[in-house]
């Protein structure tokens, strides 16, 4: 399943090692594709990828993306999702009730 990510685009963690990510806003910073070797990222080293992945920030820069890639529970404000994790935010979340105020006046 491809979503065609970009980075800078948001999305949603929609499954995680770590449940207290679920539901957290996250932005795309860059693609790790599937290969062999560990990657270090803010200081922390992360064992290969076996499948697409993106390093995400959260949106508000707190040290909130917790466990499940994050080795040793360390909190940072940044690190990898499995792609399939993701599920992509795009359009116009304006409340339907703002939009229709603005198209009355």
């Amino acid at each position: 399943m491809s979503h065609n990510f970009k980075p800078g685009a948001l999305a949603l963690i929609v499954n995680s090692g770590a449940p207290e990510n679920i539901g957290k806003t996250v932005r795309l910073v860059e693609f790790v594709a599937p290969h062999g070797e560990r990657f270090i990222h803010e200081g922390v080293m992360f064992n290969p990828r076996r499948e697409d992945t993106w390093i995400v920030e959260s949106l508000d820069g707190s040290k909130n993306l917790v466990g499940g890639y994050i080795q040793r529970n360390i909190m940072v404000s940044s690190g990898p999702c499995r792609q399939k994790w993701l599920m992509p935010l795009r359009g116009d979340f304006t409340p339907e009730q703002q939009k229709s105020r603005e198209v009355s006046a």
